[in-house]
C-alpha cells in the first residue's frame, strides 16, 4: 500500500488542498474502500493547520462522496465508493457548465455520440435483459404517434438512446454518454424540422430488433444507417456552416408549443 505524502498547503483556501490532497490519494489507492482515514487532529497536526480547518477540508472530500463519516467509538471517516446516480449528477452538472461556457461544438457532440453509441449498440445486443428490450422498445411504438409535437417526439427518442445505454451494462459508458444526452435537446434544434419522423423510427425499430436478436453486427450496422441519416440532414440543415463552427452555448432549446417550456 503506498503512504500519503503530503505537499505544503499555499496560503489561501487551506481546507480546499488539504480535500483535493486527500482525494487524490484515495484515487492513487493510498486508502481502499472501507478503510479509515487519518483524524481530523492528525490531519491537523500533519498539515499544521487547526482543527477547524482539517474539519472543514473533510466535509469538502464528504461532499464528493468519495468518504463517509459516523460517530461513536468505532467511527471517523472512512472511504465509499461514490454512487453512481451521485456522479452522473455532478458529472451532469460540470457539463452543462461546459456548454454554456461555449467551448464545445456541435461537431464535439456527434463525434462523441457516434464513437461511443456505436459501442453500446454492440454491447446491449449481447447483454440486453427482457427489462431493457421493454426499456428500448417502448418510446419506439409510442413515436410513431403522428400527432405528438416536436418536443415530445424528441423526449422519446432521448429515452430510446438512454435505454440502450442502459442495456449496455457498461457503468463508465454511460456515465460518458450522459454528456452526450445533455447536450442533445439544444443540438436536436439545428436540423429538426428537416428530419422525417417516419424514417428515424424505421430506423430506431431496425436497431431495436438487431438488439432483440441478439445480433452484435446487425445491431451496429442498424446504428451507423441511423448515424449516417442524420448526419447527412445536419449537413443539409447548417448548409454553408461547418458543425465545428457551431457552439452548443449557441442553440435554441426545442419547445413546446402548448406551453412554450423546453423539452427535457
Amino acid at each position: 500500500m503506498s503512504k500519503f505524502e503530503p505537499e505544503q498547503l499555499g496560503r489561501k483556501d487551506a481546507s480546499g488542498q488539504i480535500a483535493r490532497q486527500l482525494r487524490n490519494a484515495i484515487s492513487q489507492g493510498v486508502w481502499q474502500p472501507g478503510e479509515r482515514l487519518p483524524t481530523e487532529q492528525e490531519l491537523a497536526d500533519t498539515f499544521d493547520v487547526s482543527r477547524a480547518t482539517a474539519r472543514e477540508g473533510l466535509k469538502l472530500l464528504s461532499a464528493t462522496g468519495m468518504v463517509v463519516s459516523s460517530r461513536g467509538s468505532t467511527g471517523g471517516t472512512f472511504v465509499s465508493v461514490p454512487d453512481a446516480e451521485e456522479v452522473a449528477e455532478q458529472l451532469s452538472d460540470a457539463i452543462q457548465l461546459w456548454y454554456r461556457a461555449g467551448n464545445v461544438s456541435v461537431h464535439d457532440v456527434d463525434e462523441a455520440r457516434s464513437v461511443l453509441e456505436l459501442q453500446c449498440v454492440e454491447l446491449a445486443a449481447r447483454r440486453r435483459t427482457a427489462a431493457d428490450l421493454e426499456a428500448i422498445r417502448g418510446p419506439v411504438e409510442a413515436s410513431r404517434d403522428l400527432d405528438l409535437d416536436i418536443a415530445s417526439w424528441l423526449d422519446l427518442d432521448l429515452l430510446f438512446h438512454t435505454a440502450i445505454t442502459k442495456a449496455a451494462k457498461n457503468k463508465i459508458l454511460e456515465l460518458a454518454m450522459t454528456a452526450v444526452h445533455l447536450a442533445r435537446p439544444a443540438t436536436n434544434s439545428v436540423f429538426v424540422e428537416f428530419l422525417d419522423r417516419k424514417t428515424v423510427t424505421d430506423q430506431h425499430e431496425a436497431i431495436y430488433l438487431a438488439i432483440e436478436a441478439g445480433d452484435p453486427q446487425a445491431a451496429q450496422d442498424a446504428f451507423e444507417r441511423h448515424a449516417g441519416y442524420l448526419g447527412d440532414t445536419r449537413r443539409e440543415a447548417l448548409n454553408e456552416t461547418n458543425a465545428a463552427d457551431v457552439l452548443v452555448a449557441t442553440l435554441p432549446k426545442v419547445t413546446r408549443p402548448e406551453t412554450g417550456l423546453p423539452s427535457a
